[in-house]
């Protein structure tokens, strides 16, 4: 463990520390700092722009808002439990479908591959994530449902929340039909109660939809969460969007904090 400490995160009364690309966990076992169980959680992808997000910017967002004590520690919580235990988790089986792409490995194998990505992506965006947008005050359980019962979701949302700083609304029904409504038939329709046939879902053992699920998951999560945690900041305060070309590489944000006229929220 040579490289520098990057940054460093409690998740299951564990510490975890990012070094370089990798996550080594801590156990407090009763004994000083320097001698508690270590082991290697990840050997990669901690460098990855998803871990500095929520690792990052969206726990310093949290900590300029207006959610104090043991609510603010919720949050964290599940933040945290959304990172390592759905995105990290995901992502490592990503790194395995990439890594199979040069080698040969028996069918079986190779599916179990993408059946596993499935599951633990759809977890980490059905049920960790909607999790920290409830204890943000946003019940966002509606995107997960019929389409009746969406569509009446998405107007009482609207109706309850008009004054967000994203068309949350568009943003949901955008993701539905883009890339959602495929991930959510593909694990519930085959992989859990074999309702349809593998030849309909071929293009969910492919890399390059692995790819393109991780990304288009992960990002709508880094879109969603901010603008609900600006929500509850105090009434002179928000965030805008920082434009690429003014970016710090070496401290990659993607909003910035500024005072604005009172906003009644």
């Amino acid at each position: 463990m040579a490289d520098n400490i990057k940054d460093a995160f409690v998740n299951d009364d564990a510490l975890h520390v990012v070094r370089g690309s990798e996550v080594w966990r801590f156990k407090d076992n009763g004994k000083e700092p320097s001698q508690w169980e270590r082991v290697q959680f990840t050997d990669g992808g901690a460098s990855e722009e998803f871990v500095e997000f929520f690792t990052g910017e969206l726990l310093e967002l949290l900590e300029a808002s207006a959610v104090y004590g043991n609510e603010r520690e919720a949050v964290k919580d599940a933040i945290k439990t959304t990172l390592v235990e759905g995105l990290m988790r995901s992502f490592e089986h990503l790194r395995k479908i990439r890594q199979s792409v040069s080698v040969h490995i028996p069918e079986l194998n190779r599916l179990q591959l993408y059946e596993d990505f499935a599951r633990v992506l759809w977890h980490a965006y059905k049920d960790l994530m909607p999790k920290v947008a409830l204890l943000l005050g946003f019940d966002i359980g509606f995107q997960f449902q019929k389409d009746a019962i969406f569509e009446k979701g998405l107007a009482e949302f609207n109706g309850k929340y008009p004054s967000l700083i994203m068309d949350i609304p568009g943003v949901l029904k955008r993701q539905r039909v883009n890339w959602q409504q495929g991930l959510s038939e593909f694990r519930n329709d085959f992989l859990e109660h074999r309702k349809q046939n593998i030849s309909t879902f071929e293009r969910y053992y492919r890399p390059e939809t692995a790819e393109m699920l991780f990304d288009h998951a992960w990002h709508t999560m880094a879109d969603l969460l901010p603008v609900f945690v600006e929500a509850r900041f105090l009434p002179t305060l928000s965030i805008k969007e920082i434009p690429l070309a003014e970016r710090d590489p070496k401290r990659p944000r993607r909003y910035q904090l500024f005072h604005c006229e009172p906003v009644n929220r």
